[in-house]
């Protein structure tokens, strides 16, 4: 009797640990939901290597004045997460500030480029929140 439970609690620890899927892609630990969801396969790979070459910056050390084009949107609501490709939509900052309800966070791309993390929290029961990704013209 000692064997046979020894043997299905096993089982049972076995199938609590294992999973079906491969773990979401590296780098993407700094989002609070374990799997996000992409258009296609080649936005993965790319907004992965995209959040790998950026380097947060000081804000007070960095002019973030500008003219910049949205690369990439974040969408994460009720548990659910989205990322896809910006809109091309181009945002202007005179300078680096909370401007109403937006908060702006520059970075630098590992080539030197310029950027600007815009995040829009909206208050709910769970995390609703969009991040845009800018890059200067």
């Amino acid at each position: 009797m000692g064997l046979k439970t020894l043997f299905i609690a096993s089982l049972l620890l076995a199938a609590l640990h294992a999973t079906a899927q491969d773990h979401s892609t590296p780098g993407t630990g700094a989002f609070p939901f374990a799997h996000l969801y992409w258009a296609s396969a080649a936005d993965s790979a790319d907004f992965t290597a995209f959040r790998a070459s950026i380097s947060m910056v000081e804000e007070q050390l960095e002019n973030t004045s500008g003219d910049y084009r949205a690369v990439w949107r974040v969408g994460e609501h009720g548990g659910l997460a989205a990322v896809s490709r910006g809109d091309s939509s181009l945002l202007h900052i005179d300078r680096p500030s909370l401007l109403g309800l937006f908060m702006h966070l520059p970075f630098r791309m590992s080539d030197g480029r310029r950027g600007v993390m815009v995040v829009h929290e909206t208050p709910c029961g769970l995390i609703c929140r969009d991040t845009v990704y800018y890059l200067e013209e």
